[in-house]
């Protein structure tokens, strides 16, 4: 779409909002393919897979001695995605301590490693994603309203795939030639009794529950 696009031509946050499933990842990883950061690296980092410690390490890096174990810096994905894009998914589940830190980092563009005294700055471009409706986690008092604003720079809707039925069957070619090549398989149509059948079906994990159909009738 032009707003897509224009999303992709800039450095502004992106904040993907849509069901599980409906591809957002690949949205994000398009913006990023788009844009003027393309040859330098994407980097997903997942706020709800780890818990807060792991995370803040994960996202900033440490210092050596900066808890029991860090024998040696280390950088974080910030760091490694230098000049790129960090995608934050699931950034409704990030911890209340770390959405702090986020929301310096946005504001600021510099950040401490985990242990650290000297200041990083950074150029990255961020883009987060959530399935939560982040108004009412504010209202709850699980997301701050400021990052909220922060990252809420350009909002883009990623619809569920029961909305646009017109892209399920270029979606099912799609996951065919893909698992043809890693099965060895060629399979060049669809029976026209599967097409009506996936046309109607509602579809309630989205783009994943497609592809996860195709995969195993390949």
């Amino acid at each position: 779409s032009c707003g897509s696009s224009a999303a992709a031509n800039s450095s502004a946050t992106v904040l993907l909002l849509g069901e599980t499933g409906t591809g957002k990842e690949v949205m994000a990883r398009a913006l990023h393919r788009w844009s003027p950061r393309a040859f330098k690296p994407f980097v997903v980092v997942n706020c709800a897979a780890l818990p807060e410690s792991l995370l803040e390490n994960e996202l900033f890096g440490h210092e050596k001695g900066a808890y029991t174990g860090a024998v040696r810096r280390e950088a974080g994905k910030i760091e490694a995605a230098e000049g790129g894009t960090v995608f934050l998914d699931e950034i409704g589940d990030m911890p209340a301590g770390l959405q702090t830190r986020l929301l310096r980092l946005l504001q600021d563009q510099e950040f401490y490693r985990v242990g650290g005294a000297q200041s990083i700055r950074t150029d990255v471009r961020f883009i987060a994603a959530t399935n939560k409706d982040l108004k009412e986690a504010i209202q709850d008092g699980g997301f701050r309203e400021d990052l909220f604003y922060r990252l809420n720079v350009v909002p883009l809707v990623v619809p569920p795939l029961r909305n646009r039925t017109e892209d399920v069957i270029p979606l099912a070619k799609l996951f065919m030639t893909k698992y043809g090549l890693e099965l060895g398989k060629e399979v060049t149509d669809i029976d026209p009794r599967a097409v009506k059948t996936l046309q109607q079906y509602p579809f309630p994990g989205n783009v994943r529950e497609l592809q996860n159909m195709i995969e195993r009738a390949m």
